[in-house]
């Protein structure tokens, strides 16, 4: 994998579990990140456009037309949630408290789909770590203490306006990348 790959890769990552630490971040700052995140996200695609160009090549046997469908779904969570958040953001200003909810209500979906996305994209990788049976039992259940400590459901359905104060904006990033690793973990078990 090239490094501009991974650098990117990274990055996308690391701001998009940051972005969901909103209620210790400047609106401002929140506002740039997403940006940014938008900015990464299309350098993501012209990066890995040998993909793109092949969708309509090959056979498609079910593992690659779950990729495929994950990663549309992905794109297209991830488009709506930064137009919901960009007509709501204070730049703009013209959202009101239902294009608020969409964009969160988004945004906790795109967790989800992230995880499907690394999972599945990932799998190479993850079928090279030693001790899975041991490990991936404890990201598990550590996924799922994550999902209690942010209360992920309520925030998922829309229950919540925004998101619970949980301790710190390092504590709160790991809760999220303990979802996203619980799910990797999910999607990986067999492998």
């Amino acid at each position: 994998m090239k490094t501009e790959k991974i650098i990117v890769d990274v990055l996308l990552f690391i701001l998009m579990i940051i972005e969901f630490s909103r209620q210790y971040l400047d609106p401002t700052i929140h506002e740039i990140i997403g940006i940014c995140l938008i900015i990464l996200i299309i350098i993501h695609l012209y990066l890995n456009r040998k993909y793109l160009k092949g969708i309509n090549k090959g056979k498609y046997n079910r593992k690659r037309k779950i990729m495929l469908a994950i990663n549309i779904a992905f794109m297209a969570v991830f488009i709506l949630s930064c137009a919901f958040g960009l007509i709501s953001g204070q730049f703009i200003d013209m959202g009101n408290l239902t294009t608020i909810y969409l964009h969160k209500i988004l945004a906790y979906l795109s967790v989800i789909l992230l995880g499907l996305h690394l999972g599945i994209n990932m799998n190479g990788l993850v079928k090279k770590i030693k001790y899975k049976k041991a490990i991936f039992p404890i990201i598990i259940l550590f996924g799922i203490y994550c999902l209690i400590q942010v209360d992920f459901w309520n925030h998922l359905t829309g229950n919540y306006g925004f998101a619970m104060i949980t301790e710190n904006i390092m504590i709160n990033s790991i809760y999220y990348t303990g979802i996203v690793l619980m799910i990797i973990a999910l999607v990986n078990l067999k492998s």
